[in-house]
């Protein structure tokens, strides 16, 4: 310990500002924080823009005082955000991020409005202003941050840096998959290994030596450590090794590929370690909260849509012999049969065109047998491929959530004659409502195969919150509108 302690004070003491390989890897926290900052502002503004422009438009103008109540009102948003440490949120997560962002956001709304109309300070807002407001802020400020990670990552202006210590093979594994998603905030910025590395360093990644640490001076510039581990025994001889030398230490594991510890959280129960499961979806409160979230989304959705419906419904009797609906059977919750509505999208005789086609195309069977679907699909009718494209075809299953057979967000329903090749995650599909859309259907639909749709469906059973629907629920929204993975 003592002479980690002393490794550390002779890094301090050796590294100048000048070490630093580039001003952003001296600054690249600040840098992160600051763009978010900028983009919070930026979309706050806009929302209080947009709501004026609304009310405007519908009763008519108003001296609302804009340029005098929206700075400080800004200001006290960002502080607040601060305060939740929502800069720069490395770490947090996507979903966490989401729900701390709207929680915060209209907490201080209803205490800003509060004092402001208890104070009378803001006597010419209107209260639809701030409604407006509230509203369009929980889209504008998540979407400007979206936007703002992509647009750094892409430019190399992402992540802030961090050292990777570990056996080699494996550090260079975990640096590859932080470099793969630069939109976490973690860079990869060199590498410790206990032995001698088996190729000489470069510039892009170096590794070192760990025995060579004390020597390195741009270590001062790094405050995040990646540790790989191989045991749970090893946890708190790594926290006291390296505890004092980074601000944050981060252990990791080799092999844990996909694995995903939301809802689960760590308790200890009588000096015990423990891992604390929760099932969230299994739970009747949050069932009868999910039900009460499809009710009225669904509901709202047939009224306000029926114009779209209908027309959509006289287009397809008039360019296509057959019926407007096509109902399928699916698998719903605890096996039983489904009956999912959705607009004809294929010929009345689709089975027997698919079987022609395939043993005319016996290269194309691959294709089908791997993903279910195909590219250019025979079946198809001319307006169906456009009602397919934009997903308007989907847009009857409001019916079926709405009868309670089917949820606005879960698992999407599968055919009965592919619960064999489903998989063993087949038992936790059928634990609750297939969705309308779901993860399979926001992370690339027709270039996933089958089995990864198994892994999402059972990765949003595992995990589900009212958050990741909110998510799922808004990411369709510009995946239909980029048409990715559109059939």
């Amino acid at each position: 310990m003592q002479q980690t302690r002393a490794e550390y004070h002779l890094i301090l003491t050796h590294a100048r500002p000048a070490d630093c390989a580039s001003f952003y890897a001296c600054h690249a926290r600040a840098i992160m924080s600051l763009s978010l900052i900028l983009s919070d502002a930026l979309m706050l503004t806009a929302a209080a823009l947009a709501a004026l422009l609304v009310r405007r438009l519908a009763l008519g103008p108003l001296d609302s005082g804009l340029q005098h109540w929206l700075p400080p009102y800004i200001a006290v948003y960002l502080l607040v955000y601060a305060a939740r440490r929502l800069y720069p949120a490395v770490g947090l997560g996507l979903i966490a991020e989401f729900r701390s962002l709207t929680l915060t956001t209209t907490l201080v709304t209803l205490i800003l409005a509060s004092l402001s109309f208890l104070t009378r300070t803001t006597s010419g807002l209107s209260r639809l202003i701030f409604v407006l407001t509230w509203f369009a802020s929980l889209a504008f400020v998540p979407a400007g941050r979206v936007f703002t990670r992509t647009l750094l990552a892409r430019l190399g202006w992402w992540g802030e840096p961090a050292a990777i210590i570990g056996p080699y093979q494996q550090a260079l594994r975990a640096a590859e998959r932080y470099r793969a998603s630069p939109k976490i905030g973690l860079r990869p910025a060199l590498i410790f290994t206990p032995l001698d590395p088996s190729s000489p360093p470069d510039d892009d990644l170096p590794v070192y030596a760990l025995r060579d640490m004390h020597r390195v001076p741009q270590l001062a510039h790094i405050h995040t450590a990646l540790i790989l581990y191989q045991s749970l025994e090893e946890l708190p001889q790594l926290r006291e090794r390296y505890q004092d030398t980074f601000q944050r230490v981060i252990l990791i594991r080799d092999g844990d590929n996909g694995l995903n510890l939301c809802g689960m959280s760590v308790r200890e129960y009588g000096g015990l370690l423990s891992f604390e499961i929760h099932h969230n979806l299994l739970d009747r409160a949050a069932q009868t909260e999910k039900r009460l979230i499809d009710l009225l989304g669904s509901g709202l959705g047939l009224i306000l849509i029926s114009p779209l419906l209908a027309l959509v419904a006289l287009l397809i009797k008039i360019t296509s012999p057959g019926p407007v609906f096509y109902r399928q059977q699916r698998l719903g919750k605890d096996g039983r049969v489904i009956q999912m509505l959705k607009f004809r999208t294929m010929h009345v005789n689709a089975d027997q065109v698919l079987k022609s086609f395939l043993e005319n195309n016996p290269h194309m069977r691959e294709e089908w047998d791997r993903y279910q679907k195909l590219r250019g699909d025979p079946r198809i009718t001319p307006i169906g491929g456009c009602l397919r494209r934009f997903s308007i075809d989907e847009l009857p299953q409001l019916w079926n959530v709405l009868t309670g057979e089917m949820s606005l967000v879960g698992p999407r329903p599968i055919m009965l004659n592919q619960a064999g090749i489903y998989g063993p995650t087949l038992k936790h599909y059928q634990r609750v409502l297939p969705g309308m859309t779901g993860l399979w259907q926001i992370s690339g639909r027709n270039q996933a195969t089958f089995s990864q749709r198994a892994t999402f469906d059972h990765h949003y059973v595992m995990n589900w919150s009212v958050w990741l629907d909110i998510y799922i629920l808004a990411k369709t929204v510009f995946v239909v509108l980029k048409h990715d993975g559109a059939c």
